[in-house]
Order: structure tokens, then C-alpha cells, then sequence
């Protein structure tokens, strides 16, 4: 599958406008944070319900034929779900529930993620409207400064905690409400009188995860199986007919079946069929038509995934030179990570790195992608340049950079450039149509 011609102008555009000095390859998606980017999918929605954000909306040329007289929106995330997957199972099954909205005047167009390509950076970009530079949270492993700690920030631990710890950073003072630097998108949308309902896994609503990303919404309701999130769905829009309103509903499941299979397995096609079905015959079709009058429905993903076998890793055991100058080991991510020079050591460390590490991986000055907008423009949060360290590695291929000693079990990652981390879909419809 192929990125389409008018994305892939924009892409190069941005790419030579904005980040020309950063010398990324030419294989690498640049995040296109000015319109075509996940980050401009809660910006539309604000404006489309009577509100502004300061991030650019998205491109007209997406959005304009679905944004008039928008009383709802519906906003589907689905975690992991790449351009090319959901192009490939729509291509591989006529019946797949969501050519019931391309039948009927809806649309796909390929996005790009942010930088870094994540779930913390990314779902948080969603959840607020703000880049990550804006909002703060960089990684899936961060050091932060006040606690002094290198930290996993899925669980809230420390990396050196016991594994049967549970969010022990909230036990050290860490407050859900006020992590982030910039207001959530429902707290945002409160300003305009418009309520948010939130659905989600039931093991993840009350997770600290959450309670950062999420707050100010009306409602939070767990749900087990896709079947059922598309119930309550449609129930939940059935109740208030007459409401302007967001409703935000999150799938994982793609995200954890990728982790373990691959993002190529058959797995991901078969889940994303059955994913449509529901959607198709439990929510679509019984949807009343006064439950459909001005309302917009939304499907786009936080990020993508690629194959990572366990043969493409670099453990770090193996550059024992590399990792004695450093001040601790990496944060980020293992396709994203951040390294932290001992004073006086970063002219020897990029010079290790140019000789030993640069076939597997391209190094970036981390404060130079900073000030170049790899992460996003605007008012960066206060934590921003301490939580990137000071030298960034993005893997060519398919790497990973591994500091622990056993071997990798996920084959599937995300976090870097390559165009199946980065691209994912927006499909757009008016449910009203």
C-alpha cells in the first residue's frame, strides 16, 4: 500500500520547510502538524462545536463537505490501526462494515501521527489537541526531574520498582490533574457549554494513564468487548438526541495483537473485520435517524505499528563504551530512545555512535529537533527539553535499541518514522448523510 500523492507532497513539503537541518532520510514520515496530523483532529472538532483551540485545524480539503451544521461528533480511537491495514482489510473484504460509510458519501484519508510515534505522546495529542512539546509527555519511559526517577509511564513506576507495584508514583505525590501542561479536550470543550462522554476499557478506566489524559468529561463508562462499546454507543446517542455533545470511544485490542503477532499477522486483518462488524450491525444499522440528525463520526488511531523481529535488536550490553557515559539508561522509547550524556562525554558518545551505530540508526541532537518542531510547535511545557536528554536515535528499519538482557518478546513496535508507525487513517462520515 501506498501513501496517496496528495499526502505525499505534503509530507515532503513540511518535511524540507521545517525539518531540512535535521538531515532525515527521505523514507521518513515527518509529522505534518499544520493540518494533515492526528493533532488537528480535536482542533476541527472544538471549532466544528463553536470552540478554538490555537492548534491548526485540519486541512479543509479533508474536512469542509463534513462540517456543516455539526451538532455531535463521534470520535473513534483505535490504538495501533496503520493507513496501510485498514486500506489492506477494506481491500480484502467487500463486506467489511466500514464500506458502509464510504458507500454513502464518507471518506479516508491518511494522517500522520506525531513525533514521538507513541501512546503516551500520541493518545495525550488527541486527548487535548496539543503536540507533544505542548503537553509534555514524551515517551513510554521519561526521567522526571522532580521525582528524580527514570519512570514507565503506562504503570506509574519507577523502572527499578517491583513488578507487583502498582502506580507508585501517584503514592509519591504524582497528581493525575496536573501532569500535563495544557488543559484536556474536554476541559477545553466545558468552556463552550459542550459535554464529553467517554468510553473505555474497563481495565483502563480509573488507570492513572487515564486520569492524566482524561479530564473534565461528563461521563466515563467501562465496556468489555468491541460488541458492546458499540452498544453503549448507540445507546448513549439514542438517550440524547437533542445534545450537542463529543463522544470518544477507545479500542486496544489491535495495539496488544500487533504487540504479540506482528502488525503483519493475519490477526490484525481478522480483528479489524470483526471490529467493523460490530460497528456495522450493532451500532450503524440501529441507529434511529433522529439519533443520526447532525452527527459527525470520526475513526482515526493514535499510531501505527512495524515489525520488529527479535534478530533486529542492539542490546546494550553489547556497547558497554556507549553505556558507562551515560547518566542512566535510555527513556523513550526502544524505537524512540532518548540518551542522557555524563558531562563532558557527548563529543565521545556521538563520535561511538557515528562509528558503531550508525547503520542501525540515525542520530539526531535532541534539543535541535526540539527547536526544529520534530515534536510540535507552540508554548513547549515546562518539562519538555529535560524529558529528550540530550541525543535522540531513530532506528533506519526495522531496530530496536534493548538494555535488558533477555530477549525481546514483542515483535511488533512503534514509536519512530517509518511510514507504518506514522500513517494512520481518518475515515469521516456524516451519519446523517
Amino acid at each position: 500500500m501506498t501513501v496517496d500523492d496528495n499526502l505525499s507532497e505534503h509530507i515532503n513539503q513540511e518535511r524540507e520547510r521545517r525539518f531540512a537541518g535535521l538531515g532525515l532520510p527521505t523514507n521518513f514520515i515527518a509529522p505534518n502538524y499544520g493540518g494533515r496530523s492526528i493533532v488537528n483532529v480535536p482542533s476541527s472538532i472544538v471549532r466544528m462545536l463553536g470552540g478554538k483551540l490555537p492548534t491548526p485545524p485540519l486541512d479543509p480539503a479533508i474536512i469542509r463537505r463534513f462540517s456543516r451544521g455539526v451538532d455531535r461528533v463521534v470520535l473513534v480511537i483505535v490504538d495501533a490501526l496503520g493507513y496501510s491495514r485498514l486500506l489492506q482489510a477494506l481491500e480484502c473484504n467487500p463486506h467489511n462494515g466500514f464500506h458502509a460509510l464510504l458507500r454513502n458519501g464518507g471518506s479516508l484519508h491518511p494522517l500522520t501521527s506525531v513525533f514521538p510515534s507513541t501512546t503516551t505522546a500520541a493518545l495525550t495529542a488527541l486527548w487535548t489537541g496539543y503536540t507533544p512539546a505542548e503537553h509534555g509527555f514524551m515517551g513510554y519511559t521519561l526521567f522526571l526531574r522532580e521525582f528524580g526517577v527514570r519512570a514507565e509511564m503506562i504503570s506509574f513506576n519507577p523502572t527499578t520498582a517491583d513488578r507487583s507495584g502498582h502506580e507508585q508514583l501517584l503514592g509519591a505525590g504524582l497528581d493525575p490533574d496536573n501532569f500535563l501542561a495544557v488543559p484536556s479536550l474536554p476541559q477545553t470543550l466545558a468552556r463552550y457549554d459542550v459535554p464529553v462522554y467517554n468510553l473505555i476499557e474497563q481495565a483502563y478506566a480509573r488507570s492513572a494513564l487515564t486520569r492524566v489524559q482524561i479530564r473534565g468529561q461528563k461521563e466515563t463508562r467501562g465496556f468489555v468487548t468491541s460488541s458492546d462499546m458499540w452498544v453503549l454507543l448507540r445507546s448513549w446517542l439514542k438517550q440524547r438526541p437533542l445534545e450537542r455533545a463529543l463522544y470518544v470511544a477507545y479500542w486496544s485490542k489491535i495495539d496488544t495483537l500487533a504487540h504479540l503477532y506482528g502488525p503483519s499477522s493475519e490477526t490484525i486483518g481478522a480483528e479489524i473485520d470483526n471490529f467493523a462488524y460490530s460497528f456495522e450491525h450493532e451500532f450503524l444499522r440501529k441507529l434511529p435517524a433522529e439519533a443520526r440528525e447532525g452527527t459527525l463520526f470520526l475513526l482515526t488511531a493514535d499510531h501505527g505499528q512495524i515489525d520488529t523481529p527479535p534478530g533486529q535488536a542492539v542490546y546494550m550490553r553489547d556497547h558497554a563504551a556507549l553505556r558507562e557515559r551515560l547518566q542512566f539508561g535510555f527513556t523513550g522509547d526502544p524505537r524512540a530512545p532518548y540518551l542522557t550524556v555524563r558531562g563532558g562525554e557527548l563529543d565521545a558518545v556521538r563520535a561511538y555512535i557515528a562509528k558503531n551505530l550508525s547503520r542501525q540508526f540515525v542520530m539526531l541532537d535532541a534539543q535541535e529537533a526540539l527547536r526544529a518542531g520534530l515534536f510540535g510547535g507552540g508554548k513547549h511545557a515546562p518539562e519538555t527539553r529535560y524529558r529528550i536528554g540530550d541525543l535522540l536515535l531513530l532506528p533506519r528499519g526495522n531496530q530496536i535499541l534493548w538494555e535488558r538482557n533477555d530477549p525481546p518478546r514483542l515483535v511488533g513496535r512503534h514509536g519512530a518514522l517509518n511510514a507504518q508507525e506514522m500513517i494512520v487513517p481518518l475515515l469521516a462520515a456524516r451519519l446523517d448523510s
